[in-house]
Parts: C-alpha cells; structure tokens; sequence
C-alpha cells in the first residue's frame, strides 16, 4: 500500500469515527498505537505505549473511551474511569518521542510539531513495559524502547525478530520461573506451569521487552533450540530441565 492510499484510508477513517488509530507492532521494541486526526477537534493527539497487557481490540475501546472524554474536557488532571480497563490519566509527551513513534501526524498533516498525551492506566493495569514519555528520550535509559532508533546495532546474539510467549504475569514483573526455546527465534518463558496458563493470559512480545524487564533472564539467550531452564522462584537458580 502506498502512502496515499494510506492517507485514504486515515482520512476515511477520520471521516466516519473522529480519528484513525495506527498500531506499531516492532520486532525490537514494545508494541505502540497512536491516534490521527483528533488534532482537528482537540488540537492533540493521544498515544498508547507498552501495556501489552491489553489486546488490540482493547486498545481501540480504550482510545474511544479517552477521546470522547477528553472532547468534552481536555484537562491535564482529567481521570478516565472505564468498567473494564480500569482508570486512566494524561501525560504531556516529551516531543522526542513524538518524532519517534507518531511520524503518521507529521505525514498525514505535513506539520513539524503537535501536542501529545501518552494515556497512562492506573497502577492495577501498569505494565513494566510502559515509558515514561515525559522525560526526553535518550537510547541509553531506555532498553526496551532504545530499538525505536533503527541506527543502533542489535547487539542480541539471538535473530531480531525473536519474540517470547509469555504470560500477562510477566509483564507486571512477576518472575519467570521456566523458558523453553523452539525455535531460532522462539522461547515460551511462564511464571508457572505453561498448561495452567489461560488462552486469554497468553501474549507474544518481543525479546527485548523480557529482558528489559528482567536481566537475570540473560543466559536464555544461549540455550540450544528445545532445550529449557527452570528456577525456583525464591532461589532464583537456572536448572537444566532433565
């Protein structure tokens, strides 16, 4: 698709529900989603970083639930309360993480600057993948979120787009406890038993997000296809399954 067939489809959109939401899922870095168009009715835009905790489908409810709120009153300590995702507050971005992550914007309206809120969710619902888009970006404090600079080499001795299926435990910091790796580019890393993990609990990430979150899951990157690791969640000491 080219991008003027793209600008059709975001103006379509824009058209028929107030704004187009893009969905960034990279191989290196957490997925993102922002919108476009709401910076013709609110002068802004709004961005959903990390919380992979939430589906895709759960992204787009909450992004209507925050852009109808915040038509009737923008203000910065506004608190969107919805039934099923918990609460919500806004964040002024930094423009730096703008100029990252929200190029649609800039394309779609030719502008070289806007205003961006990050919706951040309450601490029930705050994933570790979550950046604090207040601050400006720097690759060198964030390595999760470092990969969105496509100039820094990949220093992962693991394919680039190796991804973890994982548990929404994870996600919060709770500890992997066992990882088995499938393929070249595919582990299953779990808090607990993999078969007592519900569907819905299931989420794919990429690798680095794992290891953002926790370090000590380092040595997974060495082991050999179908082979695995166990700890104890207290001792915290890799074990070779078998």
């Amino acid at each position: 698709m080219d991008k003027q067939d793209f600008f059709k489809i975001i103006k379509r959109n824009i058209q028929d529900f107030s704004y187009h939401v893009t969905v960034v899922k990279g191989k290196e870095h957490p997925r993102y989603a922002y919108t476009i168009g709401n910076f013709e009715t609110q002068n802004c835009e709004f961005v959903i970083a990390g919380n992979s905790n939430f589906q895709y489908e759960d992204l787009l409810l909450i992004f209507n639930e925050v852009c109808n709120k915040t038509l009737q009153n923008l203000d910065k300590n506004l608190i969107i309360k919805t039934e099923k995702f918990g609460s919500f507050h806004l964040e002024k971005i930094d423009s730096s993480w703008s100029k990252k992550m929200l190029l649609g914007v800039y394309d779609y309206y030719n502008i070289n600057d806007f205003t961006a809120y990050q919706i951040v969710p309450d601490a029930s619902h705050y994933t570790l993948d979550i950046p604090d888009m207040t601050k400006e970006w720097h690759s060198e404090n964030q390595p999760m979120w470092k990969w969105l600079d496509d100039t820094i080499v990949w220093n992962l001795n693991v394919p680039r787009d190796s991804t973890v299926i994982t548990d929404v435990n994870s996600l919060f910091g709770k500890k992997i406890t066992e990882v088995m790796r499938w393929d070249e580019n595919e582990w299953e890393a779990f808090t607990q038993n993999g078969e007592d993990i519900p569907k819905k609990d299931i989420r794919i990430v990429p690798i680095s997000i794992i290891l953002g979150i926790d370090d000590s899951l380092e040595p997974i990157l060495k082991l050999d296809i179908e082979k695995g690791f166990w700890r104890d969640e207290e001792i915290m000491e890799w074990n070779n399954w078998g």
